[in-house]
């Protein structure tokens, strides 16, 4: 039987925050309010964006595919390229864009020191699977290709995201590790999405009572997907992947208190299993969602911090 922790007290703070800020919405909700209430969320829950060197909004236009990002470079005074983080912002493919992923953004470069690349990927039910996908694999291969031009060092890059994102950029990894012959260093995994045919045993214990429902992330997975049987497509379930052998050296970050926590620890099991580096850290009593709750929460200040330290380690 699973040992389900207490939520904690910053947690617990948060959630009726959440309530407070929810109050009246009765579901199903029209998705353009379910975007428009996640803005508002993260306004409440996330710190004022810190300074960095330099912020640019800009367009790649790569594979076919014309994709917003937001780079972000530290201050320093170095001319020497700097390594590069592309990041997937979460939202369950549905809602989520580059103002939400901000702070996170900001704080991992300038604690890690990197070049950070935030993707604005097309988004369900608008663009199905795998849209998003060929979104996050443009950009990355555009940083890779681009490295003189965006004062990045080509062959020191890694690949991250919560949720949605994680999934997004455990699936990217699995798609380019090879290709782009081992400049891909790390990839930070934050209680992603692993497995779209939610039979994960956490679905059934946590699947309730929390701000990620199991019935909230199957109407997502509903949305994303243009037909169910693309559940068990690897590039939508990296968890289904026949192997993993030579994927990059991960960080996953799981939520205790997540429908999703089984398919994030089952990922970080395969990649051991074959032979890859991969730390797992957890915050016990913290739903789905925690990562940008940073105004109000220690464990998303915290692992933030975790985020940055190791991509520091690996890739400078």
């Amino acid at each position: 039987m699973r040992k389900i922790a207490p939520i904690a007290a910053d947690a617990q703070r948060v959630m009726e925050i959440i309530a407070e800020l929810d109050k009246g919405i009765v579901p199903p909700v029209p998705v353009p309010e379910m975007r428009a209430n996640a803005k508002r969320r993260n306004a409440r829950l996330a710190a004022p964006p810190p300074p960095v060197g330099k912020v640019e909004n800009r367009i790649v236009e790569a594979d076919g595919c014309k994709v917003p990002v937001r780079m972000y470079w530290p201050e320093t005074t170095a001319s020497r390229q700097l390594p590069a983080y592309i990041h997937a912002h979460g939202g369950g493919f549905v809602v989520g864009d580059l103002d939400m992923a901000d702070t996170v953004c900001r704080t991992i470069c300038r604690d890690a020191g990197v070049v950070v690349v935030s993707v604005d990927y097309r988004l369900a039910p608008e663009h199905k699977f795998p849209a998003g996908l060929d979104d996050m694999l443009a950009v990355t291969r555009w940083v890779a290709r681009s490295g003189a031009e965006i004062g990045v060092d080509p062959q020191r890059l890694a690949v991250g995201g919560d949720s949605a994102g994680g999934n997004l950029a455990a699936a990217a990894a699995l798609a380019l590790t090879a290709e782009l012959n081992g400049a891909l260093r790390f990839q930070a995994l934050v209680y992603p999405v692993t497995d779209l045919t939610c039979s994960q045993p956490s679905y059934k214990d946590l699947g309730t009572g929390y701000p990620l429902t199991e019935a909230r992330m199957r109407a997502y997975i509903d949305m994303y997907l243009a037909n169910p049987s693309q559940a068990t497509d690897p590039r939508a379930s990296p968890l289904l992947a026949a192997s993993l052998a030579g994927q990059p050296p991960a960080l996953v970050i799981l939520a205790g208190l997540d429908p999703l926590v089984d398919e994030g620890l089952a990922y970080a099991t395969r990649l051991t299993d074959a032979g890859i580096e991969a730390e797992v850290a957890e915050a016990p009593g913290h739903p789905h969602g925690f990562l940008g709750w940073t105004k109000e929460s220690d464990a998303s200040r915290d692992m933030l911090a975790l985020i940055a330290r190791r991509m520091r380690e690996r890739l400078h």
